[in-house]
């Protein structure tokens, strides 16, 4: 079921927003992942969010709880009401889907998964697999998928997703990577409108183009992992997140951002 959000930008025809991805907030405000307080990192990155000053939206694109429970949901809504921003949250492979449906949608924090302003949309889609680190797109979240290119003919459109759809050159990471990654490219082929899909779950800076889409990984709000890497590592890059300027002649201005 698409849950649609008309978004109020400062620019006519352009949106201006913040990728924080793979926050990883536990209940104990003292857990580490890789030796680094995920809590205290987010709120870093948030201070830097909010010294911007001309954006319109925050995108949350998965792994926001360590371990999901209620207790941690709900702590992560109160440190979300910090940004300044309308936020828009989906799920990774460390959540639970429908608690946060449950618990993120108050104040300034919505899952709502297609947005819309002017020239623009917005489509965000859930891989999330119980069970499993990796992700897949079921049937269900490939109808709706179509079902939000169609209502989007007209306009440009941002696809985001939290599991990596092409392989990264890191074999561990890409056996956890989204399993069906060729049904959402036969979906996007349909269309000529598709501009960009951006994603989380890698830790880590990646970009390429494909048929004139850029695809584009952001690195964590916490702890980095080591590009092209054949096993697990930590890399030293501090905590980091992506800026995006959607323009309105279709073109996507971004810049990664360590804080």
């Amino acid at each position: 079921m698409l849950q649609h959000i008309e978004l109020r930008c400062q620019h006519p025809g352009e949106i201006n927003l913040v990728q924080l991805t793979d926050t990883h907030i536990a209940a104990d405000p003292g857990e580490l992942l890789g030796g680094v307080n995920t809590t205290g990192t987010l709120l870093d990155v948030i201070n830097a969010v909010n010294r911007h000053g001309n954006l319109d939206l925050a995108l949350l694109t998965g792994d926001l709880a360590s371990d999901p429970s209620v207790e941690v949901y709900e702590k992560l809504a109160g440190i979300l009401r910090r940004i300044e921003l309308p936020v828009y949250c989906l799920a990774g492979n460390h959540d639970d889907p429908a608690l946060m449906e449950r618990l993120l949608n108050s104040g300034n924090v919505s899952t709502a998964n297609f947005l819309t302003s002017g020239v623009w949309s917005i489509i965000l889609l859930n891989t999330h697999k119980p069970g499993t680190d990796g992700g897949c797109l079921s049937t269900t979240e490939l109808s709706r998928l179509d079902t939000a290119l169609e209502r989007s003919r007209g306009r440009h459109v941002l696809v985001c997703l939290h599991h990596h759809p092409v392989s990264i050159r890191s074999p561990w990471m890409d056996s956890m990577a989204l399993e069906n990654g060729e049904a959402l490219f036969r979906a996007l082929d349909r269309y000529d409108n598709v501009r960009g899909v951006i994603w989380g779950h890698i830790h880590q800076e990646f970009s390429v183009t494909r048929n004139g889409v850029m695809l584009l990984g952001s690195p964590s709000t916490c702890v980095q992992f080591l590009p092209r890497a054949e096993r697990a590592g930590i890399d030293d890059r501090p905590a980091g997140y992506r800026t995006l300027t959607l323009a309105a002649d279709g073109v996507i201005r971004t810049r990664v951002h360590w804080v």
